[in-house]
C-alpha cells in the first residue's frame, strides 16, 4: 500500500534536470538532439541547459522542443565566468557580456533574473559575498568533491539560500546523474526554486573518466597541450585521491 501511495506521489510531481551543457559549450558533448532524446524518453517537465557564457544553447533547444509540441519547461540561462567565478543566470532576456562581477550583477538584476552559485568551493573568490548576493546556492554537483559539497551545504545554511543539486553534466552519459522533482502545484520552476520546494529525486556522482572527456574536448578547443596535460593529471590521478581521502 504504501509502495503505491509512493507511486503517485512521483507521478504528482514535475521532474526534470538542471545545470548541464551542451555542444553550444567550449567542453560540452550533449547535443541537443540528444537532449531532446531525454526529455522524450524520461518524460521530463523541465529542463535548465546552462552552457558556458551564452544562452543561444537554451534558445535553440527552447525552439526545438517548440518544433516537436513537447510539454516541457526551458528557461533561458547560462553559466556565466565572472571575474570572481561561475554563475549562473536563470531566466534571461539578453546574453549578459560584462563579467566584472559588479556590473554582471546589475545586468542581470535588471533583467529580473536569478543568480545561482554553482559549485562554491570550485574555482570562485570572495565566496562568501557571492553567497550573500545570489538567490540559490548548489550544494551538490556531480563533479565536485564531497567535501566540497558538503562546505556547500553549510554554505547555503549560514546565508538561509534556497538550494540546488545538479549532475553539470557534459557527456551523455551523465545527463540523469541528477534528477530534481517539486510537486504540481501551477509553479514554474523558478517559482519553486526559490520558494525552497525543489528537491533531488536521484543523485550520482560522476566518475573521474565522467570528467575527462569534457575536459579533453575543452583542452583541444583552446589547443593548449600543457592544459591537457595538467587535465589527465588533475582528472585521473588527483582528483581520484583526494574523492578517497573524503568517503
Amino acid at each position: 500500500m504504501d509502495d503505491k501511495k509512493n507511486v503517485r506521489k512521483v507521478n504528482e510531481m514535475r521532474k526534470g534536470i538542471f545545470h548541464f551543457h551542451s555542444t553550444y559549450s567550449y567542453d560540452g558533448i550533449n547535443t541537443l538532439e540528444k537532449i531532446i532524446k531525454i526529455i522524450k524518453e524520461k518524460k521530463l517537465d523541465f529542463v535548465v541547459l546552462t552552457d558556458h557564457d551564452t544562452i543561444k544553447g537554451s534558445v535553440e533547444l527552447q525552439k526545438k522542443a517548440k518544433e516537436q509540441n513537447l510539454n516541457v519547461e526551458i528557461p533561458t540561462a547560462a553559466e556565466y565566468k565572472t571575474d570572481r567565478g561561475d554563475v549562473i543566470a536563470l531566466n534571461l532576456k539578453n546574453e549578459i557580456t560584462n563579467m566584472r562581477w559588479q556590473e554582471f550583477y546589475k545586468d542581470a538584476k535588471e533583467q529580473n533574473a536569478i543568480l545561482i552559485l554553482p559549485h562554491p568551493y570550485d574555482g570562485h573568490k570572495q565566496i562568501e559575498e557571492l553567497a550573500q548576493a545570489v538567490d540559490v546556492i548548489e550544494v551538490f554537483n556531480s563533479r565536485s568533491s564531497v567535501i566540497n559539497n558538503y562546505k556547500s551545504y553549510l554554505l547555503a545554511l549560514q546565508y538561509k539560500k534556497p538550494v540546488i543539486w545538479s549532475s553539470d553534466s557534459h557527456i551523455p552519459q551523465t545527463l540523469l546523474n541528477v534528477v530534481l522533482g517539486y510537486e504540481k502545484k501551477g509553479l514554474k520552476f523558478h517559482e519553486a526554486l526559490t520558494n525552497g520546494e525543489v528537491a533531488p529525486l536521484f543523485l550520482k556522482k560522476s566518475s573521474a573518466s565522467d570528467v575527462f572527456f569534457s575536459q579533453l574536448k575543452k583542452a583541444y578547443v583552446k589547443k593548449n597541450f600543457k592544459l591537457f596535460i595538467y587535465i589527465v593529471y588533475k582528472t585521473l590521478f588527483k582528483r581520484t585521491k583526494e574523492d578517497y581521502l573524503n568517503l
